[in-house]
């Protein structure tokens, strides 16, 4: 999976609903720390994330989800199909 899907698949989780750290970090197989540096890059593509603290850790929640939704969609899509193989 390349960088870019994995960026991409924690924002479609993050549509789905909230998340902790830790299930977005497994979902890409990727440590919090790197976790945080997708998140970074979402925020930098437009997703209006916010962070919460609760008993099971940081909790993360897409506060603009209608805005991102088809465009992300369509980034998964175009991701998803590339391939080297003709």
């Amino acid at each position: 999976m390349s960088e870019l899907l994995k960026i991409l698949t924690v924002g479609d989780q993050l549509l789905q609903s909230d998340r902790t750290a830790e299930e977005l970090a497994a979902a890409v197989e990727v440590s919090v720390p790197t976790l945080k540096r997708y998140l970074g890059e979402l925020r930098h593509l437009g997703c209006q994330i916010v962070s919460r603290r609760e008993s099971s850790g940081w909790v993360y929640r897409l506060e603009n989800p209608e805005s991102v939704e088809l465009k992300m969609g369509r980034w998964l899509r175009l991701e998803r199909g590339r391939t080297l193989l003709a």
